[in-house]
């Protein structure tokens, strides 16, 4: 098997009716989501916040992490591994991508930071020690399985890298007007020549809400890592076939915007459902005003400590205190120090769990 020679963007395929339909639901998907997102009940903003949590937990799983699901919102009070921290700077990681294309063209180096954020503070090894640079040796790509499992891809060489993202950012710069397009290849190709060690999946997968954002002139609201999972032995046969089928990988994605699209509107129906009954019910077992300044604060986070809602909320400990216990004491919140963390925690069961399950 030869080192894979990648198509110079743009590539060519064939736009048939399939694919047009699929653009077409695509969009009126994303129309519909956008407009569920803006008109829920309390500030979207922390909705994307736990959505973008649950992007990370499944982003990670489809590259075979071990992380537990109902676990995903607990990583910020996690022991320290490589993966814990690794997931803990996604946010960073996507907010400085965010930053850095902000109005300016795309350029090699945005990658090459956003791929040194992601390693900020792990351990040095063979998979952290070239981050922030275009990979200097060749790389394989065995098919899922145990160890020893046989090469089913081999990326380009990497002397080839250079032009390979000076194109890729040349095309991003050219925005076509079809954003999911656009996006879909700019994916493709990212994943094709594999540009890094290590996360290159990672990393590819945030850039597809930052491209969005980046043409639609908005924030970041659709992560499709829980659409791709579902999908992902197709996603991973189309990435590592030798020769390239960029239809079918299009069409793929669309389906995942789509699917992702009707799954975040389910969510967003429960959680408008749940916000208004808890606060209902918290007017009569808390009383007072500092319900109405926490309760922001644990629907954006889920899981958190005391010190982070005194420090977030400004209030003193003594008044958080006494609505968390008061919360725990009737079912709403869970405290305990989960094994491997290293805090007591609190945990909003009923929103946790329209993620969770």
């Amino acid at each position: 098997m030869e080192p894979y020679k990648a198509q110079k963007l743009p590539i060519k395929y064939n736009f048939s009716d399939e694919l047009l339909r699929l653009l077409c639901n695509a969009r009126e998907a994303y129309g519909e989501y956008k407009g569920y997102l803006k008109d829920m009940v309390y500030d979207y903003k922390s909705f994307l916040e736990t959505a973008f949590v649950n992007d990370t937990y499944y982003s990670f799983k489809i590259d075979n992490s071990k992380l537990e699901k109902e676990e995903m919102f607990l990583i910020p009070y996690k022991n320290k591994s490589n993966e814990t921290i690794i997931f803990n700077n996604m946010r960073l990681a996507l907010l400085s991508a965010v930053t850095l294309t902000n109005g300016t063209n795309y350029e090699i180096d945005h990658f090459n930071k956003i791929n040194k954020i992601i390693f900020n503070n792990c351990s040095k090894n063979n998979k952290t020690k070239g981050s922030g640079h275009l990979r200097k040796i060749q790389t394989y790509i065995l098919k899922p399985g145990l160890a020893g499992s046989s090469v089913s891809f081999i990326p380009p060489i990497h002397t080839e890298l250079n032009g390979y993202m000076k194109n890729l950012c040349d095309y991003m710069n050219n925005y076509s007007s079809e954003v999911f397009l656009d996006t879909c290849i700019t994916h493709y190709q990212i994943m094709r020549i594999h540009p890094y060690v290590s996360e290159n999946g990672k990393l590819g997968r945030m850039f597809i809400p930052i491209q969005i954002s980046h043409y639609k002139k908005e924030t970041p609201i659709l992560f499709i890592s829980e659409s791709i999972d579902n999908l992902k032995n197709t996603y991973f046969t189309l990435l590592s076939n030798e020769s390239d089928n960029i239809e079918a990988f299009i069409k793929l994605m669309l389906e995942c915007i789509i699917d992702q699209c009707s799954i975040n509107i389910k969510r967003i129906k429960k959680l408008n459902k749940i916000y208004q009954e808890d606060l209902e019910e918290f007017k009569k077992v808390i009383g007072g005003t500092t319900i109405y300044k926490v309760y922001p604060y644990i629907v954006k986070k889920l899981c958190f400590t005391t010190n982070d809602v005194v420090t977030e909320c400004k209030l003193h400990i003594n008044s958080v205190n006494k609505v968390l216990n008061k919360l725990v004491e009737h079912g709403y919140l869970t405290k305990e120090k989960k094994k491997g963390t290293n805090r007591v925690t609190f945990s909003y069961n009923h929103m946790l769990d329209v993620f969770s399950k």
